[in-house]
């Protein structure tokens, strides 16, 4: 090695090249975070609305992190492709147990606790949905009393043999009991055609993992908990 001292040259960043090797819609892919199907929910309690997020009687989109909630207003117009079984033992927030096959013990157990109140417990359809106004798919699990009741009315709007999916409007009514309230889902046909939905391979391959997710998923799932509060 020479003894000869170099002359040392000043770094300037702002000499350095522009050197982006993805585009900008490959950017936004591997940036995303966690790939998972986010969850609409209709909030009537709980703490999106204890700290203003929220206004009860509204649909809403948690996101990650838990402290925030997209408002989607109170009704929403859906496009359904999708249901599957769903059962969720949400005792241990750390390890939250999802079922997706009502055939399982595991999923009788949860769905005979589900009865008892305060139970941790839930049972009932997860739709694939697909949201006008954001554009977005999305899970809507139909997870107690109220929401179930309702349930056949959803199904009833999924593509059969004869036809595709038909658009529908979820709304919401307020229920009362003694001096206890909350608000339940209403599923109502809507006459407007969907004109946003991706191309149709994206569609399908969101059903598909959808569908997927009963096999890849049937012991422990991680899942953030419900935060509609106490419904009937």
């Amino acid at each position: 090695m020479s003894d000869e001292k170099l002359d040392l040259v000043p770094f300037n960043a702002n000499q350095l090249p522009a050197m982006n090797l993805v585009g900008d819609n490959e950017l936004a892919v591997i940036t995303k975070g966690a790939d998972y199907l986010q969850r609409l929910q209709l909030v009537t309690k709980g703490k999106y609305v204890d700290t203003g997020k929220i206004a009860p009687g509204r649909y809403g989109v948690p996101q990650p992190g838990g402290e925030e909630i997209t408002d989607l207003g109170p009704e929403i117009d859906l496009l359904p492709l999708a249901v599957r079984a769903k059962a969720l033992d949400m005792n241990d927030k750390e390890a939250i147990i999802a079922c997706y096959d009502a055939t399982k013990p595991e999923f009788a157990r949860i769905k005979d606790a589900a009865s008892k109140p305060n139970s941790g417990c839930m049972y009932g359809p997860s739709f694939l949905i697909f949201e006008r106004s954001t554009g977005e798919f999305y899970e809507y699990f139909m997870g107690n009393k109220s929401a179930r009741n309702e349930s056949g009315k959803v199904v009833a709007f999924l593509a059969t043999a004869e036809r595709g999916p038909l658009p529908m409007t979820l709304r919401n009514r307020y229920a009362t009991a003694g001096d206890y309230g909350w608000h339940v889902p209403v599923a109502v046909k809507c006459s407007e055609p969907f004109t946003n939905l991706p191309p149709m391979d994206k569609v399908v391959a969101v059903m598909e993992k959808f569908a997927a997710s009963k096999e890849e998923n049937e012991g422990m799932e991680k899942v953030e908990e419900p935060a509609t509060g106490r419904a009937r």
